[in-house]
């Protein structure tokens, strides 16, 4: 089956097993925003070893293992802000992603989430890959463009840039009474990177 760059999966899993199909999880792979496990519906790693706030207490920002000791991470964090707003939907949010909280706005989620792939790099074994989900989205009537600054972040770490699939979902109706001034964000992005030998 061919594997495409951007495509209307149905679920995450249906992506995951596409990213697994080229060999990116393949191994010991770590998985430390594993909240209810969605993206291991359809292909699972033979050695797999999840983290969730929730499921045991770890936190993704801070890994109880040593450096070099997976071959493999998919690394899930939360990637839109919730701002100031307070809504149904944000205890939800936590739950799944095992956060006590989200912070409230880009540069601050950002930031949290890059401790965290950072934490990814230091245990994954060099020439491992690191599937890291994300998403571009807008916020206050501006484009946060949080994919670009992953890329940036990683490559000037010394962290080579190898794949990058778009899932494409449904669109949502534009929000009535609101003029519409951004493309509207029915995407998001996996980045596929590998930690140098």
């Amino acid at each position: 089956m061919t594997v495409l760059a951007a495509a209307h999966w149905q679920t995450n899993g249906c992506l995951i097993e596409r990213v697994a199909q080229l060999g990116y999880l393949d191994g010991h792979v770590l998985d430390p925003t594993y909240g209810k496990g969605n993206w291991w519906t359809l292909c699972r790693p033979e050695k797999l070893t999840k983290h969730d706030l929730a499921l045991d207490g770890v936190d993704f920002r801070s890994l109880p293992h040593p450096d070099d000791t997976f071959d493999a991470v998919a690394y899930d964090p939360p990637y839109v802000s919730p701002g100031g707003r307070e809504t149904s939907t944000i205890k939800e949010m936590h739950e799944a992603y095992g956060m006590a909280d989200t912070p409230r706005t880009p540069q601050q989620l950002f930031q949290s989430n890059q401790v965290g792939f950072f934490e990814c790099v230091r245990v994954l074994k060099p020439g491992g890959h690191i599937a890291y989900k994300s998403m571009d989205y807008i916020t206050s009537g501006k484009l946060q463009p949080v994919t670009h600054w992953i890329i940036q972040d990683a490559l000037g770490c010394g962290i080579e840039y190898v794949d990058r699939f778009e899932h494409v979902g449904g669109v949502r109706p534009q929000p009535p009474g609101r003029r519409q001034v951004h493309a509207r964000r029915n995407l998001s992005t996996l980045l596929v990177f590998r930690k140098k030998r």
